[in-house]
């Protein structure tokens, strides 16, 4: 097994300390876990294009009282906001313990993704977190916003972390989380092949259709060497024989990272500990598998010794 584990996918919520979250990868044994901004804005609910996109994809689902959904997505985007100072400041204080990736929003113009570019330059975060779901926007529809991210990640090394699937409350509907299709990443992954990229979840959390989009992540990956996948929230990726033999005849083992979602998984519920131990304890996977799984792969995609 590898000395080092690395989880690459933890939210530092603005209520939880460092303390709990070293506390939290101490119990699993997890070495360096890569904390992820995230840039969600409550405000965005009353802009008018983002307002008409909600409205109508709840109007499908049958979501008849609009009004008290709107004010819950309001209450659950201000839970989950963390903002890109914080990351960098609980990294300043434990270098050895924490990666910071910094978030921007490109749902917003393009003057602001701009400067959130060079905010998380100054930060000196090494990657970028977006998150279409939440931060409502589709790949595609922002290509002149996506297009600067990738530009600036691909002249300072940094890499994008992609949230796929499904998310919770009305994010777990596959109609609502539409944009998080990893299909949308394709040109945009094939035009800035220096870039690495991270599909979260690799395209198949979702509680209600398990393995959602997980056919267009591997199609993703195995056309496009630069993307990378974790295993967030979906372990069962390589606990499940019939999956875990589906990766190894795409896209392999070696670009596979753990990730736990720590504390997002059933709000808290699910220790990093646990997570761990599924990998472990996989009888599908190979002990060289889980050693890249669990550090290797991570710390030669993070450039860590």
């Amino acid at each position: 097994m590898t000395e080092k584990v690395v989880d690459v996918h933890v939210h530092p919520f603005t209520l939880m300390t460092d303390d709990h979250l070293l506390t939290e990868m101490d119990k699993a044994g997890v070495d360096i876990a890569v904390l992820l901004a995230l840039d969600v804005d409550s405000a965005d609910l009353d802009r008018r294009d983002i307002k008409g996109m909600i409205h109508s994809r709840l109007l499908d689902m049958y979501f008849f009282d609009v009004k008290k959904v709107m004010e819950e997505l309001k209450v659950f985007l201000e839970i989950a906001r963390t903002d890109n100072e914080q990351v960098a400041g609980l990294v300043k204080k434990h270098p050895d313990r924490f990666v910071g990736f910094g978030s921007i929003n490109l749902s917003k113009s393009q003057a602001y993704v701009e400067e959130k570019i060079r905010e998380i330059d100054s930060l000196n975060l090494k990657g970028v977190k977006l998150v279409p779901t939440l931060q409502f926007f589709n790949p595609v529809a922002v290509k002149k916003n996506m297009e600067k991210v990738f530009e600036y990640c691909g002249k300072k090394g940094k890499i994008v972390t992609c949230h796929t699937g499904c998310d919770p409350y009305v994010w777990e509907e596959p109609h609502f989380s539409q944009d998080a299709n990893p299909k949308y990443l394709k040109s945009i992954v094939r035009n800035f092949e220096k870039v690495k990229v991270i599909v979260a979840h690799m395209g198949c959390y979702s509680a209600k259709v398990p393995g959602v989009w997980i056919d267009e992540a591997f199609e993703l990956g195995k056309e496009n060497e630069n993307v990378w996948f974790d295993i967030a929230a979906v372990p069962y990726v390589v606990t499940y024989a019939k999956l875990v033999d589906k990766v190894r005849k795409t896209v392999g083992f070696d670009r596979v990272l753990f990730g736990s979602d720590y504390p997002a998984v059933a709000g808290g519920r699910v220790s990093i500990e646990s997570m761990v131990a599924e990998v472990k304890g996989s009888n599908c996977l190979a002990e060289e598998e889980k050693a890249k799984v669990l550090g290797l792969n991570a710390m030669k995609l993070l450039g860590l010794r």
